[in-house]
């Protein structure tokens, strides 16, 4: 089940051009296409006369063409010309998703349009701010979206899945992280001190000896994930906020179920230190896309395994805690909103489905 009530990454900005992209979210049909005047829209990718995917189509100044037999939409769904006859037929259009630019990225809200609570979209500054350079990707990801975000709120599987890329030193994985429970996600992290640097990092940061390391992961619902990491040289004050002698890298995984078994994996890294420097963006986002490769490769294994995304018959250990505890809310939040009266508005659904002691 999906929380349909919210807002959800479509695509990158700039991937948004010359060409509409077709896209699946939640199971719907979706193009998605930028006029010429700037507007953005996310309509239902089905021609109402042939049900031909409108992402076959072409942008045409305002509009978008049908590539079967030309019939053209507006950035409503409506349809405003029909190349063989003057008269527009009655109910000439399809559906139009609301559709807002933010952080370089283009959400789609997929549920209900008089429920739009613009909260939904997380902070993340760091995707559009002049001191920072963004390296984003993209990857499809044929596992079920709940098992990515498990993944991204476990800190302790580095040291086995990326000991080539972000796992530096064996004593990591005796680390425990604590959880915390915010009023609208859940935040796991774990300081490192006096660790040896994992080799993306140590090469980023050019640190010949040991470093005091951070790993601070982030959820909001319903599949956004970001982690505030970084390294030090050690001693030199990180822990107590003074990052100024290591590098700091905002990593931003914005994730949305394309079917209960496939995933779009829309990732980022970003980062304040040498940012006009193109080689280190040319190593960070080759370092950063190889490593959630390793992930994706695992999850897809995991996938073959299970059916959805459940983890029933499975049992749990003590590093389980941020992931189990953003599936409650996640679950909690789909079932308000499916036994909520229509007159509710979202964050009612929201204070009620996440209210909670703030540390687990």
């Amino acid at each position: 089940m999906f929380l349909r009530n919210a807002w959800y990454a479509a695509t990158w900005s700039h991937e948004l051009k010359e060409r509409p992209i077709g896209r699946t979210m939640l199971n719907d049909k979706i193009v998605l296409f930028r006029n010429t005047s700037g507007q953005i829209a996310a309509l239902e990718d089905c021609c109402c006369h042939r049900a031909a995917p409108l992402s076959k189509g072409e942008i045409a100044g305002e509009y978008l063409i049908c590539g079967y037999h030309g019939l053209k939409y507006d950035v409503t769904g409506q349809c405003v010309e029909v190349p063989v006859q003057a008269n527009i037929p009655r109910g000439a259009k399809v559906r139009s998703y609301p559709v807002h630019e933010k952080w370089n990225v283009v959400w789609v809200w997929m549920g209900d349009p008089a429920k739009i609570d613009m909260s939904f979209i997380p902070d993340m500054p760091w995707l559009d701010d002049p001191n920072w350079t963004a390296t984003p990707g993209y990857i499809h990801l044929k596992c079920n979206y709940q098992f990515l975000v498990d993944n991204l709120l476990d800190l302790t599987h580095i040291t086995y899945i990326h000991k080539n890329t972000l796992s530096g030193d064996p004593r990591e994985a005796a680390i425990l992280p604590k959880t915390e429970r915010l009023p609208d996600g859940v935040r796991v992290g774990r300081w490192m001190i006096d660790f040896k640097p994992p080799p993306l990092f140590a090469k980023a940061g050019n640190f010949e000896g040991k470093v005091d390391r951070w790993q601070f992961s982030t959820w909001k619902p319903p599949s956004i994930v970001y982690l505030d990491v970084g390294c030090a040289k050690a001693g030199t004050g990180a822990p107590g906020g003074d990052r100024s002698q290591g590098i700091s890298i905002w990593s931003s995984h914005l994730i949305t179920p394309e079917t209960e078994s496939s995933s779009h994996y829309m990732f980022c890294y970003a980062r304040d230190f040498q940012i006009d420097d193109q080689e280190m963006s040319k190593l960070l986002y080759e370092g950063s896309k190889a490593t959630f490769l390793e992930d994706v490769d695992m999850l897809e294994a995991v996938q073959s395994n299970r059916t959805e995304g459940s983890l029933e018959g499975l049992i749990d250990i003590g590093t389980d805690a941020a992931h189990l505890q953003a599936r409650r809310i996640l679950n909690n939040m789909i079932s308000a909103e499916q036994s909520y009266p229509s007159g509710h508005g979202n964050q009612v659904r929201r204070d009620r489905a996440t209210s909670a002691p703030s540390e687990v």
